[in-house]
């Protein structure tokens, strides 16, 4: 196994953004394709925080925190868009244009254009809606203040050209929004999806309390995080194995919903699970059944729970139902397609991977190229591969390349942080790598007479903390196995 290693994260920047919204529609800004963070993404116009925020120019803020958000809201919409949401008499266009001009070249600040045309915040236009923390796996984070700030003007929207930060500004329903995105026209990021999806079904004076609840425990763990249309991760905590900080649950669909791996059995991240579909279910939507990857109870410990509560069916592997205190509804196949209702519809397809388990199934959705590993691999470190609890590291290696051939492009594996693009198939190299490179070092030390266990876990696993060597064992086994090859010695 590899050493698993920390995920380095940064400090999020503070920033605030604002949903402009009227008639029910709401204004959208494109970013630059060339951007590094979100270049091409259809966000809600906002940015980080600067020192120039003064809270001053905000009338009616509670607190100087909050009127310093308020006052960046303002400035990035005005900054982004050419829209000036102040009090007071507005000059015309022409002036603003010239305003907004000098201040992107810095030869003017957004407070001295306000006292220029004596314009004033007002903080009562603009209403609270969530903070969002960018997951603790991106390499660039904010910690986003949303806005909500309704507008009846007329306003189309100006950009500063192909080469400025934002390329494009348009007024969409949420619904309208949201089907781009499935439909692969424009991009979301999670906070934008995750408002959109509540306007799509509410009004905005109703959707602000949803908006508004935690969308994270922790600065590092966000309630959970949609970076597909359709594949919501709720990360909860696990207490099973010290190297595994938490487990993924995965739904995918949008009104019809399929839940993969509730595997908490703990009651407080059963709870925090169970709260968190609840208010997906609120939004309208339903449970359509209960997958899971393999029997293992890091990926079961919820299912009975939830098919109670929800009435929902349980879907496995038929090796994986054989192993489990509770009935399958359902027997899953390799290649079985599952149809969930959307526009387009989603298209889940099983994929039978045994090597952990002999019943392990993979989830490919193949309209957002998003495949649900279980516990194929980790992110960070590696999956034990144990025959004593049905590991085959023969099947496990034909598994990790055949899923080489699948068109992937995000995987969200059971343990740790999702991977995007080609680093999900760069991933399932390594580990083919890694596995072969401890098969060799296994090979050496038999060769140069190695005989106990003892000694081949210090020569193999070198590199790894004595902690870890329990699970080193079974690796060897499985790896011994697959080699045909038997160690001698009381200690094989």
């Amino acid at each position: 196994m590899m050493n698993p290693t920390p995920q380095k994260t940064v400090a999020p920047r503070r920033a605030a953004a604002g949903i402009v919204h009227r008639n029910g529609e709401v204004l959208l800004a494109r970013r630059n394709d060339a951007i590094p963070f979100m270049g091409g993404h259809h966000v809600f116009p906002g940015g980080a925080m600067d020192k120039t925020d003064d809270p001053a120019y905000v009338l009616g803020a509670v607190h100087a925190k909050s009127g310093k958000s308020i006052f960046a809201t303002v400035r990035e919409i005005f900054e982004e868009t050419g829209l000036l949401l102040a009090k007071g008499a507005l000059p015309g266009l022409d002036t603003l244009r010239e305003a907004r001009r000098a201040l992107h070249t810095h030869e003017t600040t957004f407070a001295a254009i306000l006292d220029r045309y004596n314009l004033r915040i007002d903080a009562a236009d603009f209403t609270p809606a969530g903070e969002w923390v960018t997951p603790a796996f991106s390499p660039m984070r904010f910690h986003t203040d949303y806005y909500a700030c309704a507008y009846s003007g007329a306003f189309s929207g100006e950009t500063l050209g192909p080469d400025s930060e934002i390329v494009d500004v348009e007024w969409l329903t949420a619904a309208e929004a949201r089907r781009h995105w499935h439909q692969h026209r424009i991009k979301l990021s999670t906070p934008v999806a995750f408002i959109l999806r509540h306007l799509a079904v509410l009004p905005m004076e109703e959707a602000l309390p949803w908006l508004c609840k935690a969308t994270g425990r922790d600065p590092d763990m966000p309630n959970l995080f949609e970076t597909q249309p359709g594949i919501t991760i709720i990360p909860v905590r696990s207490q099973k194995k010290p190297a595994v900080t938490h487990v993924n649950c995965v739904v995918i669909g949008e009104d019809e919903l399929y839940v993969v791996d509730p595997g908490v059995a703990e009651p407080w991240e059963r709870q925090h699970l169970d709260d968190v579909l609840d208010h997906l279910l609120g939004l309208g939507h339903q449970v359509g059944a209960v997958l899971l990857t393999h029997p293992h109870s890091d990926h079961v410990g919820a299912t009975e729970f939830f098919r109670a509560k929800y009435r929902a069916p349980v879907w496995a592997h038929e090796a994986t139902a054989r192993e489990l205190p509770f009935p399958v509804d359902h027997l899953l196949h390799d290649g079985e397609i599952i149809p969930i209702t959307g526009d387009p519809e989603w298209r889940v397809r099983c994929l039978h991977t045994p090597g952990h388990h002999p019943g392990h199934m993979c989830f490919l959705e193949e309209t957002t190229h998003s495949l649900l590993c279980g516990d194929m691999m980790a992110n960070p470190g590696t999956i034990l591969i144990s025959p004593d609890y049905g590991g085959d590291m023969n099947a496990y290696l034909q598994s990790l390349e055949r899923l080489l051939q699948e068109d992937i492009r995000f995987t969200v594996p059971a343990h740790g942080w999702p991977t995007f693009r080609e680093s999900g198939k760069d991933l399932l190299r390594q580990l083919i790598t890694h596995r072969l490179g401890r098969e060799e070092k296994i090979k050496t030390a038999l060769a140069e007479g190695v005989r106990t266990m003892e000694e081949l876990i210090e020569r193999v696993y070198a590199d790894v903390p004595r902690e870890a060597w329990h699970a080193a064992e079974h690796q060897i086994r499985a790896h011994l196995l697959r080699l045909g090859l038997a160690l001698p010695g009381k200690d094989a």
